[in-house]
């Protein structure tokens, strides 16, 4: 990834949202709810993955930007 976006976003999902998991993240630690909490490495913006099967498919990925 070359411009990092993550001040800009707030929700990336689908083939986009991994391509930023594996390209430009860094995986950080896992929360309370057993999802995986990622760090971009430029802006130290944390991004919450949820993955849904009932809501967005299964092999759907869902990047919400964690507010502090």
């Amino acid at each position: 990834m070359s411009d990092c976006r993550c001040r800009s976003l707030n929700v990336v999902s689908g083939d986009l949202a991994g391509d930023l998991v594996r390209a430009h993240l860094q995986h950080r630690r896992t929360d309370g709810m057993g999802r995986a909490v990622h760090v971009c490495p430029d802006t130290d913006t944390e991004w919450v993955e949820e993955r849904d099967p009932t809501g967005y498919g299964e092999d759907v990925v869902v990047l919400r930007r964690r507010n502090r």
